[in-house]
């Protein structure tokens, strides 16, 4: 749930389901008699629950209450309902227990009963934000492969898949920076009445990739305090994987030692930082193969290879096939898995 003050972003509030110590005093409803000890699938997923010492309980209810004395902490979904007894002592509220929550999470707004109305978020919504909160591009532009994957793995007009697509970035944006949904909505509305019932895979990743870019610029500039850092270098490539990079270019951008540079790249992404541009290319080039008829020697200049016969090394290394035995058998596939599936399935290598 990120905490905005106006137009300032402060922070973030993590929350989840813990539990107490079975040694330590347990409140009276979570002593009550009850059967479901009996069911051992409850009592596995009880113990799956983590633990926590009572005092750091206490401590995150008591830092929950001062933060809402000080701030009117909002934004579209989620909001956070503060309590409503908010002037009392913070003393008073951890002595015992409430009957009633003092304050709930509503992701939408509330029925005439003050209930909150369902409200379900996919998973791709949930692999979306989460990508953009922690500021990967690479993992979000990944996401919206497996989207576009699922899409185009139906056949016929795909308009109203595409559509939802669509609809789950806006509604990220929601989330993340509400700032840009405006401006989003009316690109996507363009693009939407200028759609025809054939659509190209790539051209989709790309207009997608301008979407999510909107959004990680909207984020970013919303943490001012925030230091440059290896995430804005690993952004950077996933924007534009075709720039020439280096290593003493990458590390003083960063104000490191080439030495330093190299191990720490290697010890987040799992790669040295020669072969991790190079699986960007690699992973730019399948869709490019796969769903445009742009020649190979074409896409290998634009991807910053300087011979053919070198990126036709380096791309078989990571596919096991030539570009052409790739473009052909992603041709008798008829417009099967996407070239993008590269990311997903080497995501261990290229996350950071």
């Amino acid at each position: 749930m990120p905490i905005v003050d106006g137009d300032k972003y402060v922070g973030v509030v993590a929350a989840g389901q813990v539990r107490q110590s079975e040694d330590s005093e347990q409140p009276p409803y979570l002593t009550s008699p009850s059967s479901w000890r009996d069911d051992p699938r409850l009592v596995e997923l009880y113990e799956q629950i983590p633990v926590y010492p009572r005092r750091r309980i206490v401590a995150a209810a008591e830092l929950l209450v001062g933060v809402s004395k000080s701030a009117d902490i909002r934004c579209d979904r989620p909001i956070i309902n503060l309590p409503t007894r908010a002037s009392l002592p913070v003393a008073e509220t951890t002595q015992a227990p409430p009957a009633e929550p003092q304050f709930r999470l509503i992701t939408q707004p509330v029925t005439a009963d003050d209930e909150p109305a369902p409200d379900p978020v996919s998973e791709h919504h949930l692999a979306l934000r989460d990508a953009l909160t922690a500021e990967s591009l690479d993992d979000a532009f990944i996401q919206a492969g497996v989207m576009l994957d699922e899409v185009f793995a139906s056949s016929g007009d795909l308009r109203d898949e595409l559509a939802e697509v669509e609809q789950i970035v806006v509604a990220v944006a929601a989330d993340c920076a509400p700032r840009v949904v405006k401006h989003l909505s009316e690109l996507v509305n363009a693009q939407q009445r200028n759609r025809t019932i054939t659509n190209n895979r790539y051209q989709c990743q790309l207009y997608l990739e301008r979407l999510l870019t909107i959004v990680l610029d909207e984020i970013t500039r919303s943490r001012p305090q925030r230091r440059p850092d290896l995430r804005d270098l690993l952004n950077e490539i996933a924007r534009n994987p075709s720039q020439p990079y280096s290593v003493t270019d990458a590390s003083e951008r960063l104000h490191w030692s080439p030495g330093h540079f190299s191990k720490l790249f290697k010890s987040v992404t799992g790669s040295t930082f020669v072969s991790y541009i190079a699986s960007r290319r690699v992973s730019r080039a399948q869709l490019m193969l796969a769903f445009t008829e742009t020649p190979v020697r074409k896409i290998a200049a634009d991807l910053g290879f300087n011979q053919v016969n070198y990126f036709s090394r380096v791309f078989r290394s990571y596919t096991g096939m030539t570009p052409s035995e790739y473009r052909r058998r992603s041709s008798s596939r008829n417009g099967g898995s996407s070239g993008a599936s590269f990311s997903a399935q080497n995501h261990s290598l290229l996350r950071a």
